[in-house]
C-alpha cells in the first residue's frame, strides 16, 4: 500500500478484501492502533461497542464495605 497525501492529512487506502473483512463503508469511523512488532487492527465504532459490553457482561459487583487501598496494592 502506498501512503497518499490528502488535504493536510495522509491517507492509506484500504485495499477491498480488508474493507470485507472488517465490514467498512465509506464514511464509517474507525480508530488505528499502531504497535510496535505486533500485529495492528482497525476499530470501527460498533466493534467497540459490543467489546464494552462484552467487558460490562463480565463485571461482577465488588463484596460490601470494600475499599481500594493503594498503599497495600504498592506495597506486594
Amino acid at each position: 500500500m502506498k501512503v497518499e497525501k490528502w488535504g493536510d492529512g495522509l491517507v492509506v487506502p484500504v485495499p477491498e478484501d480488508v474493507a470485507k473483512a472488517l465490514d467498512l463503508k465509506p464514511g464509517d469511523d474507525v480508530a488505528l492502533t499502531v504497535e510496535r512488532n505486533s500485529r495492528s487492527e482497525f476499530a470501527t465504532a460498533e466493534r467497540r461497542a459490543v467489546a464494552m459490553q462484552v467487558i460490562l457482561e463480565l463485571a461482577r459487583p465488588l463484596p460490601p464495605g470494600w475499599k481500594f487501598d493503594r498503599e497495600e496494592a504498592n506495597a506486594r
